[in-house]
């Protein structure tokens, strides 16, 4: 097999782990709106199941992004994604809601290997001249993983129950795990992309290229991290409620609306890399579209208000195909242009981690705010978030700069 052959076989075999993997990670925030109904839990208990996976999963991409340079690849993704198909397996049959959050915290735990050692692995395995190809492939396997999740999860809670989504997560999970260890092969004869001469001299030039204001830059996006996880969890997390509770749609047919957000996201996200020919600073994607972002937000609430479901579908599509190509930008677009001077596996995990800051805080507190003061209260908050992620991305363009001209 020539190296062309193996670049493209590495694409795949990391855009499948990390779309089947959002499948076995979102089919909680999916089928919540059945949940709830179904367990009698309030939302506060059913938002911090998702909170102990986003804090766990957080927590490990920080740790896993220090450590991925010494782990072996291919062992690592399979052990991460047979875990979780276990993990998943478990919670349909637990039952409580107390229990049942320990158990998303160690799948958050698992599967925080994933992203940092699959970004790792495109460093490595895919030359600069197919590491745009890269780039966009990489940009959608969350939308393409919820998109599978919700339309099962909707499938499920219609024809049957809810709990079939996390079996058949589970089955994708397994399946996928064997399929990248016997593709991902032994690597013996492919090209290592980054590692001219030996790993360790590699790591030499890399700290020494690393400037302050690149340290600068890392903290601006990971600030920047924070408001995505926030925005685009909360969407994600909460959309289908918001259907089922303000228009009194069934808790199928909302699941199913929610649909059109990872849909047109897919879309989106594979725009980054075009949009990042014409505007190559990073921080200056993500203002712009958190700009968008903000004025969208203060249509949700006029259509909140007038009650127009529509307009808030719409709107709520819109802001989800925005948060989605800032994610890409924070967690792909950004550590693949830095891979000369940083280990990609550790600034991805390093930035993916304060995403999930963001989230964790986004699926306990949009609940407990809704419950107290609406879904009207919970959009103020984040139109709120959008226009300080404005006010930060304004200041990664400053530094983006400085770091540009050193």
């Amino acid at each position: 097999m020539n190296n062309y052959e193996k670049e493209k076989r590495y694409i795949f075999i990391c855009w499948l782990a990390y779309a089947v993997a959002y499948v076995g990670r979102l089919n909680y925030a999916a089928s919540i709106v059945a949940i709830v109904g179904d367990m009698g839990v309030t939302k506060s208990q059913a938002g911090l199941v998702s909170s102990f996976f986003f804090f766990a999963y957080g927590v490990g991409q920080i740790v896993n992004g220090i450590l991925s340079k010494k782990y072996n690849n291919r062992v690592m993704v399979f052990l991460s994604l047979f875990i979780s198909a276990c993990l998943n397996v478990s919670m349909p049959l637990i039952g409580n809601i107390s229990v049942m959050k320990y158990i998303w915290l160690l799948n958050g735990v698992v599967q925080s290997v994933l992203w940092c050692t699959l970004i790792k692995t495109i460093s490595i395995h895919v030359s600069d001249e197919k590491m745009s190809t890269a780039i966009v492939v990489m940009s959608t396997p969350v939308a393409a993983g919820t998109i599978v999740v919700y339309g099962l999860s909707a499938l499920f809670v219609k024809i049957a129950d809810w709990r079939y989504t996390f079996f058949v997560a589970a089955a994708m999970l397994l399946i996928t795990a064997f399929v990248w260890f016997a593709l991902y092969g032994d690597g013996r004869g492919d090209v290592n992309f980054t590692v001219p001469s030996s790993e360790e001299n590699d790591s030499e030039k890399k700290s020494s290229g690393i400037s302050a204001a690149t340290v600068m830059c890392l903290v601006s996006f990971a600030l920047v991290g924070i408001t995505n996880g926030f925005i685009k969890d909360g969407i994600n997390t909460w959309g289908a409620s918001v259907f089922f509770e303000e228009f009194g749609i069934s808790r199928s047919f909302s699941i199913l609306l929610t649909l059109l957000m990872p849909m047109v996201s897919l879309v989106g996200a594979t725009f980054v890399a075009r949009i990042h020919k014409k505007i190559s600073s990073h921080s200056l994607m993500d203002l712009i579209f958190y700009a968008i972002s903000a004025a969208v937000c203060l249509v949700i609430l006029f259509a909140l208000k007038v009650h127009s479901l529509p307009l808030v579908i719409v709107t709520f599509v819109a802001v989800a195909c925005l948060m989605s190509m800032v994610n890409n930008v924070v967690t792909s677009v950004y550590p693949l242009d830095r891979r000369k001077i940083m280990s990609s596996g550790f600034v991805s995990g390093f930035l993916n981690s304060f995403c999930y800051v963001g989230s964790t805080v986004t699926s306990y507190s949009l609940g407990a705010i809704s419950q107290n003061h609406g879904w009207n209260g919970a959009f103020v908050v984040i139109f709120a978030v959008s226009a300080l992620a404005v006010v930060l991305s304004a200041a990664g363009v400053i530094t983006e700069r400085k770091e540009a001209a050193l």
